[in-house]
């Protein structure tokens, strides 16, 4: 993998990428970044992190990792307010243009979806005519929030590599069932614009490894971090 060495990785997550000291404090208008970890029954250890295990093994450096606890890939709401709002989401264009605040990213790990299935965000279903609407800033579903996103990092970001990740697992926090038809509808969109797309539930993490039965620990970082090692690995074969 000598081709990702000094190379630069921004991230665009929510509270499973978060860690207290490695996300931005605000982007720019005051929307508080707020971090999951450390957590004591967690994990204490940034090196313990899916990300900055991909990171430290790929011989690369960190550009921006903007993630931030509840935060969805959607928005339905004219105003910012805790972690809604046209700047709050992750297919808004103040968080997408912030991943190249610290140099333009050759990679890209978007990880989203998952509180978009537990805040009760219409899924809606995909438009494969859709085309991309940079003055947008509210969508109606799921589906045209996760699309514009990935419209949208091509568009800034047409030379980066892209790798998503889709909406992960519950042990009780949130509904299974509906997580796993939101990370259904996310491959399907991913597969469409040609978009490497780990599949969280087939990565190796369990319910066991989520102590908050939501936010993996350790281990379960570690099979994540391994997943997207693998898919890597795939498509430079």
């Amino acid at each position: 993998m000598e081709r990702y060495k000094g190379k630069i990785i921004s991230i665009l997550g929510d509270s499973i990428s978060t860690f207290e000291g490695y996300i931005p404090k605000a982007d720019g208008i005051n929307l508080a970044h707020r971090p999951r970890y450390p957590q004591e029954n967690l994990l204490t250890d940034v090196n313990d992190t899916w990300w900055m295990k991909l990171i430290k093994s790929l011989g690369a450096r960190l550009g921006v990792n903007d993630s931030w606890a509840g935060s969805t890939v959607s928005n339905f709401r004219d105003c910012n307010e805790k972690d809604f709002g046209p700047d709050a989401a992750m297919a808004s264009l103040t968080r997408i243009r912030n991943l190249g605040a610290n140099g333009t990213p050759d990679l890209i790990l978007f990880f989203g979806g998952t509180n978009d299935a537990g805040k009760m965000i219409e899924k809606g279903t995909f438009d494969p005519e859709r085309k991309p609407d940079l003055k947008a800033y509210k969508w109606d579903s799921f589906a045209d929030a996760y699309s514009e996103t990935i419209l949208r990092l091509k568009h800034f970001y047409p030379n980066a590599e892209i790798i998503a990740i889709s909406p992960s697992i519950s042990g009780g926090y949130y509904d299974n069932y509906r997580l796993s038809e939101f990370a259904d509808l996310a491959i399907e969109i991913c597969l469409h614009y040609n978009l490497k797309c780990v599949d969280v539930r087939r990565s190796g993490l369990e319910i066991s490894m989520l102590p908050d039965t939501l936010h993996p620990n350790a281990e379960g970082m570690d099979f994540i971090f391994k997943s997207v090692l693998n898919k890597l690995k795939e498509e430079n074969q």
